[in-house]
């Protein structure tokens, strides 16, 4: 009897004074239930009988089965209790439920972990998606630092995660931090672990000297178990779902990925109440900071240092694309060091190239000066000594003589004639007028000449002429009397004076 129903007969009996007769008639019931009904003081609890299910003959079966083997699928089972003719006829969901119910649980018991302020930081990688830059589309990543006692967190986005950017952005977390934590956590990073795993890692020697430069205690998570750093497993997650998404139309340029970095660790998630602590992490952190362990003086030199040699074209890789270095280190080895902005190339301890970093690939960066160099080491004898001289005056110059080597004309034949404006006008005013001419963007001997004497008029100077005979033997020819010194010391006398 269901409790409603005793409820109803009590209230048709005592308040509306039915018969039992009436009562079951309107509730219909039997008179029987009636009169059980309003004779009960206390509601009905007994609870019917469950319906013997399909599966109670094989139950004792499948019991034996999961003892000595608790990980048999349910479709096995199904095949062992259906065998013969008395076999199980009924459907594989019923067993997956008495399974699901039965089964010994496998699964680990977690126990929460707490931390001191100051003890303990977690890092980890986050895959954020692709990023299409010029032709290239590239792989963005985020590295994600997290302090366990405060949860503070720093966020960066990487384009790989090679060593040397996460060496990079674990030094510019502790900068951000202020300090360095008693110990670091991290799963099977290919940057810090060379193989194993836990406490059987074998950690990467520059790893090593990163923690000991820092005084770093390194624990290393055993492998396939995310949970042991959850703090900042879900610190990647909370970036992923929070920071990143709903921004696809916003997150079209590296720079943005950069902007967005800072400005939603400063403005979101340091300064939201945390669902754990139930306080903002910046607030737990003013806790924290006093007990970090001072940074060293000397920085951590993370740049990543490769060396190679110069190919016949006066090229070096790096990162999938090549830059220019200048023609005399061809065939040597030279030393690359690279860091987030840019690539310098060095040769026995000098630095003699220096390129922005370029974050496509197949890109060919030259700096003008290399290629000029090797245009120049093309040319012999009085040519390059021509090339020399007009080089030497300056950097527009040198633009100038690289322009003209682009277009289909005999550098040289201009190059003399400029040189010939500079011993007739001088250098600045020669120099001005290539500037003009530059910016005009017309190379040319002629062009330049024109623009000095059209600058020399508007200032009303006048237009040297040049010594041109028709024929150079001429001068040769021609013999002069030695100059008299007296005639210039009688111009300078006054009348009264004797010349003697």
């Amino acid at each position: 009897m269901k409790v409603s129903l005793w409820a109803e007969i009590r209230r048709l009996h005592e308040i509306e004074r039915l018969s039992d007769r009436a009562i079951a008639r309107r509730l219909h019931c039997c008179t029987k239930t009636v009169a059980k009904a309003w004779k009960m003081t206390q509601p009905p609890t007994e609870k019917p009988q469950p319906r013997q299910s399909i599966l109670a003959p094989y139950q004792p079966r499948i019991d034996a089965q999961i003892a000595k083997y608790p990980g048999l699928s349910a479709v096995r089972v199904l095949e062992d209790i259906s065998k013969g003719k008395d076999g199980y006829g009924g459907k594989i969901g019923v067993v997956r439920e008495y399974l699901r119910r039965t089964r010994p649980h496998q699964g680990r018991v977690y126990q929460e972990v707490f931390y001191e302020p100051g003890e303990a930081m977690q890092v980890d990688w986050g895959d954020c998606g692709r990023l299409q830059i010029g032709k290239t589309n590239r792989r963005v990543s985020v590295f994600v630092a997290v302090l366990c006692y405060s949860r503070m967190i720093y966020i960066e986005f990487s384009l790989s995660q090679r060593k040397a950017e996460f060496y990079r952005a674990l030094a510019h977390a502790l900068e951000f931090f202020g300090g360095s934590p008693k110990k670091i956590i991290f799963d099977n990073l290919k940057a810090a672990v060379i193989n194993g795993s836990g406490r059987h890692a074998c950690l990467h020697p520059e790893f090593l000297a990163l923690c000991g430069h820092y005084c770093l205690e390194p624990i290393a998570c055993a492998r396939r178990d995310p949970e042991s750093k959850g703090r900042v497993e879900s610190g990647v997650g909370y970036v992923k779902h929070n920071a990143l998404a709903g921004r696809s139309e916003e997150l079209t340029t590296w720079e943005a990925y950069q902007r967005l970095a800072i400005a939603w660790r400063d403005e979101v998630a340091n300064v939201r109440e945390h669902g754990t602590t139930k306080e903002p992490p910046r607030d737990r952190f003013a806790n924290e900071r006093a007990l970090l362990r001072p940074l060293p003086t000397v920085p951590l030199d993370t740049d990543e240092i490769v060396s190679t040699e110069v190919s016949s074209h006066a090229r070096v890789r790096y990162d999938g694309n090549r830059y220019s270095v200048p023609p005399a280190l061809v065939g040597k080895t030279v030393m690359l060091r690279a860091n987030a902005t840019e690539l310098r190339v060095l040769y026995q301890g000098q630095v003699t190239a220096c390129h922005p970093r370029c974050h496509e690939k197949g890109q060919v960066l030259i700096h003008a000066e290399h290629r000029l160099a090797a245009l120049k080491a093309r040319r012999r004898g009085q040519a390059r000594q021509l090339e020399e001289e007009f080089d030497a005056l300056g950097p527009e110059a040198r633009e100038f003589h690289l322009k003209l080597m682009e277009l289909p004309v005999k550098t040289a034949v201009h190059l003399r004639r400029l040189l010939a404006l500079v011993r007739l006008y001088g250098r600045d005013d020669v120099l001005a007028a290539v500037r003009q001419a530059l910016a005009y963007q017309t190379c040319d001997a002629a062009y330049v000449e024109t623009l000095v004497h059209q600058e020399r008029r508007r200032r009303e100077l006048p237009s040297p002429t040049p010594l041109s005979p028709k024929r150079r033997e001429l001068i040769e020819d021609i013999h002069l009397e030695e100059p008299d010194l007296g005639h210039y010391d009688r111009l300078s006398m006054t009348p009264d004076e004797d010349p003697s």
